[in-house]
């Protein structure tokens, strides 16, 4: 008989769930209520009104945001009595030291807008899903802007690397593929005064906010948008003639869900339209079993997220791939592989391919 593996971990996982009943379910109820109300108030601009002003009753509050006073009221309480990132002195709301340095990171804006905001869906529907009674793609679908935003907060922390490499390659003009509000394109810009861009994206509406977006940067001269498929490149390969590189940040894995050969087409199609032309591939490295039971609990709950319950129920089986996996799929679609980065620290890894 096979002796079981003895697993250690480096924290102490029993503390971070809670000791006892009392404390292990009133924490449920105190995450999933918080979880929401974070989401709201980043997503009505409270909290980003709150960072710059001095203290506000709610009335203040609610008519600069344009919101319910007396919901707000109970809101704003609740945050205030179950955390630490607000403060309230008379009937004056701010935030705490802790909320200006915490609210505000990837980290918590990746799950505000990806988790709360974009598959909050995806919980809601979970019994009638397990039932076969409702799938996803055809009877629900998450918001892509917020998906793009929590995309773009999961891996902005990559970008100064992204862009040197495309200074040392000699890439001018770059193509975001699946572009959303165009973030990743500005930042782009920003880090980059010769670099220019062209957003590819399938949803006009996505498009409209990117070129608001956009001219409120000042870069209509560097940015140009692209209403198409991604996964059509015949489609939009004379709107890119001048492209020199396409960059792709937990775009391609959706694909997985028409199964593996779909992606491999891609990228062959990829290659036959824009020969030469590099691609920036980003995509979320998972762990095996042995992998998460040797991972402190707070450290493997995001990318638990993403692999066993996001990607699996919006593409009906396990869309994140493995880097080992990946690599092979380059080699089958016959991509070249300039350079792998996978220490970036939050699971993501970069791959520079040339078509």
């Amino acid at each position: 008989m096979k002796a079981c593996k003895e697993i250690k971990h480096s924290t102490p996982s029993a503390d971070w769930l809670g000791d006892d009943l009392k404390s292990w379910s009133q924490s449920i109820r105190n995450g999933f209520v918080r979880a929401h109300l974070l989401f709201a108030l980043h997503e009505t601009g409270v909290f980003e009104l709150l960072r710059t002003s001095k203290p506000l009753t709610v009335s203040q509050i609610a008519q600069r945001c344009s919101l319910d006073a007396a919901i707000l009221e109970g809101v704003l309480n609740f945050m205030y009595h179950s955390d630490k990132v607000l403060t309230k002195e008379g009937k004056r709301f701010s935030l705490t030291q802790q909320g200006l340095d915490w609210l505000f990171t990837d980290t918590v804006l990746t799950m505000s807008y990806g988790l709360v905001g974009a598959a909050s869906c995806i919980y809601i529907e979970l019994v009638p899903v397990l039932r076969k009674e409702k799938t996803y793609g055809v009877d629900f679908v998450r918001r892509g802007d917020l998906v793009a935003k929590g995309s773009y907060y999961t891996s902005s922390q990559n970008y100064p690397w992204i862009i040197d490499e495309m200074k040392k390659l000699g890439v001018k003009v770059v193509a975001d593929m699946g572009c959303g509000a165009a973030k990743i394109l500005i930042d782009f810009c920003t880090l980059d005064g010769d670099i220019k861009g062209v957003g590819l994206d399938i949803s006009g509406e996505a498009l409209q906010e990117a070129a608001g977006n956009i001219e409120k940067q000042g870069l209509s001269d560097r940015i140009s948008l692209v209403e198409a498929d991604i996964s059509k490149p015949k489609t939009y390969a004379r709107r890119l003639k001048d492209v020199q590189a396409f960059n792709a940040i937990m775009v391609l894995h959706e694909f997985f869900r028409n199964g593996e050969d779909a992606v491999i087409k891609l990228l062959q199609d990829l290659r036959t339209y824009f020969p030469g032309r590099y691609l920036f591939l980003g995509e979320l490295n998972p762990l095996t079993d042995d992998e998460y039971q040797e991972t402190p609990r707070p450290d493997r709950i995001h990318i638990l997220c993403n692999q066993y319950i996001t990607h699996y129920i919006t593409g009906g089986r396990p869309l994140l791939t493995r880097k080992q996996e990946w690599l092979r799929i380059f080699r089958k679609a016959g991509i070249k592989v300039v350079k792998v980065k996978d220490d970036f620290g939050s699971r993501l890894v970069e791959y520079v391919l040339q078509l």
